[in-house]
């Protein structure tokens, strides 16, 4: 059995709370990240037609809203959300903090 077992908490952040686990998990296509959010903070506004990624987005605690194509979602703990490459998202973090996490892969 091969495997590989990684706290995120041990893996540097980069761009704030942001924690890439796809290289200290050894992944081979899946992208996974952890991240902690304050309050009020924004994501930067993107999508991944360039390498074709889809991303769930998992929000374990907190409330945010991910603005897509123009359209607000709302999310709350325990809600998943699923968003194409092509697909431009956008996050705003509410009045808590919160963690996500996100999944992604070609």
């Amino acid at each position: 059995m091969s495997y590989t077992k990684v706290n995120y908490r041990n893996v540097d952040p980069v761009a704030g709370g942001l924690h890439f686990l796809r290289k200290p998990l050894n992944c081979v296509n899946l992208g996974l990240s952890v991240r902690e959010l304050s309050p009020g903070e924004e994501g930067m506004e993107h999508d991944h037609a360039g390498d074709d990624q889809e991303e769930v987005y998992l929000l374990l605690e907190g409330g945010l809203t991910m603005t897509i194509e123009g359209e607000a979602v709302e999310m709350g703990p325990g809600d998943a959300l699923r968003i194409g490459p092509g697909t431009t998202r956008q996050l705003e973090n509410g009045d808590e903090e919160s963690l996500l996490v996100i999944a992604g892969a070609p």
